[in-house]
């Protein structure tokens, strides 16, 4: 898989999106911090990101909140995993975890590893309690195909923890 980035705003929310973080969420205990949005990145001093835009305008984002929830930090590592094991067929394409020291860490399907930031590169991080989710068109393009990857996963889930 590559890596999509911005690939243009979208004017509505997907519902194909909804599905999929609806499908998260049940999973994880975590919470929908926002999807759809149209903006620029964030700044964090140290990088301007003036005048690019969010990948949230094109519907495909989702940051995911851990603050206020029991244990909610390893439940946010527990998604982290599923998401990374299972990027394929859940369309995963981009992670930034803004929680770790010193700058918080990047994970992307075209290295297929986490990078920790030794330098302010995110906004929010480190201590930030959430994470950002970026998913393949692909998959977004109908809600009955991202129910049907949840069920894949979800089910070789249930499996090995037999």
């Amino acid at each position: 898989m590559k890596y999509t980035g911005f690939d243009g705003n979208v004017k509505a929310r997907r519902p194909a999106m909804d599905a999929w973080v609806k499908n998260a969420l049940a999973g994880s205990g975590l919470k929908n911090l926002g999807t759809w949005v149209i903006r620029e990145q964030r700044s964090n001093g140290a990088v301007n990101h003036a005048g690019i835009p969010s990948v949230h305008g094109t519907g495909r984002a989702v940051d995911i909140g851990f603050s206020g929830i029991v244990d909610g930090r390893a439940k946010c590592e527990q998604l982290l995993e599923v998401l990374t094991k299972n990027f394929e067929t859940l369309g995963v394409e981009m992670i930034l975890d803004y929680y770790p020291k010193p700058f918080g860490r990047g994970w992307r399907v075209d290295r297929l590893t986490w990078q920790t930031y030794d330098k302010p590169i995110i906004a929010g991080a480190p201590g930030g309690n959430w994470i950002h989710v970026e998913i393949a068109p692909k998959l977004l393009q109908t809600v009955l195909l991202v129910n049907s990857a949840w069920s894949l996963v979800t089910a070789k889930k249930a499996i090995t923890e037999i």
